[in-house]
């Protein structure tokens, strides 16, 4: 009888050391090539701590170029020299909590205040903001243009004294849309995160090699054509995704060393991975694309008048949810032209 489990590395042999330094989540004790974005972001929160007014900014820059790394480690930053003490810092992911209510509660939960049952959002607001004007706040909405009201917005800036207040978004055309009187108090700075270039790409990615991996195991034309990919996508999370692949591809082999033969079986795994995994969409989402499924072909305003009989969601709110499925790989949007020399969105799933 043929052993299935002849050709595997013991788990001595592992080629792996840290295999949560993959993990996109992850946060290294260094965000490289963010320095001069760490620095800004510092510089706005030390207003706050010389007892002045924060500022408000917006940090823009496509998918998985460091925005939410980069914010994280400001904050781990201010915890680990007791700052927070002088400024909470309250991060929220909006693709998450994406009402103001469930922004309100989050808070509630961050500052671990308990006294939430049978009270209303407004009335929840009024204690948070009590206990955040005690001091200074840090107040991080990542995904900020997954909300679904602004309100949230408005009533932070109405109702906290000194605070800093940083929305991240890929979306740059978010403040453009957004209600003329929040953006009229909101007046924000902008942080644009630009994509790495491909010395950096290299850099970003050999070191979370270091980290992950037993030293040594890896040949560099293996990483050198990982990175060029990578470049190529712009976007750190399938270069983290090709590490990992590329590590176990190794293992399966039962090789002691990671070649380029393993990083390209690899690439060529790309298509069957996801950006964002069917259990991380939300109810609405999975919703959209069952009607996009269901209606292939449709022009996005069709598929809006379907899916708001069930979910009486804005159009707005709809292109939002439908640009970032867009995003994440799981839909396309063609253009159309019509008869009359117009031009409409055609939307559809993409295969797997």
């Amino acid at each position: 009888m043929t052993d299935i489990f002849k050709d595997i590395l013991s788990a001595e042999e592992s080629l792996f050391a840290n295999e949560m330094a993959l993990d996109f989540d992850y946060l290294p004790k260094e965000v490289p090539h963010r320095e001069g974005q760490q620095h800004y972001l510092a510089d706005c929160i030390k207003l706050l701590l010389a007892g002045r007014m924060g500022k408000n900014i917006l940090i823009t820059g496509e998918p998985g170029i460091g925005k939410t790394a980069t914010i994280h480690w400001v904050l781990r930053e201010m915890e680990e020299k007791g700052l927070d003490e002088q400024a909470k810092p309250i991060y929220i992911n909006c693709w998450k909590k994406d009402t103001t209510h469930k922004i309100v509660m989050e808070m509630c939960n961050q500052l671990g205040y308990k006294w939430v049952q049978n009270r209303n959002t407004d009335e929840l607001f009024r204690e948070v903001a009590n206990i955040l004007n005690k001091k200074s706040a840090v107040i991080v909405l990542d995904e900020v243009d997954k909300l679904e009201d602004e309100q949230i917005i408005y009533e932070l800036l109405d109702d906290l004294y000194r605070k800093c207040i940083f929305l991240i978004t890929n979306y740059r055309k978010w403040l453009t849309e957004l209600d003329a009187r929040v953006r009229s108090r909101l007046v924000p700075e902008s942080v644009e995160f630009k994509k790495y270039n491909l010395s950096e790409t290299s850099d970003i990615l050999r070191r979370r090699a270091k980290a992950a991996f037993v030293p040594g195991v890896w040949e560099d034309d293996a990483l050198d054509i990982i990175t060029e990919k990578t470049h190529e996508l712009g976007d750190m999370r399938y270069g983290l995704f090709l590490l990992r692949e590329t590590g176990n591809i190794a293992e399966k082999k039962a090789s002691r060393k990671i070649k380029k033969e393993h990083a390209e079986a690899a690439i060529k795994k790309l298509g069957d991975f996801k950006l964002r995994k069917d259990a991380d969409l939300d109810d609405d989402e999975r919703h959209m694309m069952q009607v996009i499924k269901d209606n292939p072909g449709k022009t996005s305003t069709e598929l809006h008048e379907i899916f708001k009989k069930k979910s009486n969601k804005a159009y707005r709110t709809f292109h939002r949810k439908l640009k970032a499925l867009e995003d994440a790989g799981i839909v396309s949007i063609e253009t159309d032209f019509t008869a009359t020399g117009g031009h409409v969105s055609r939307v559809k799933l993409k295969k797997p």
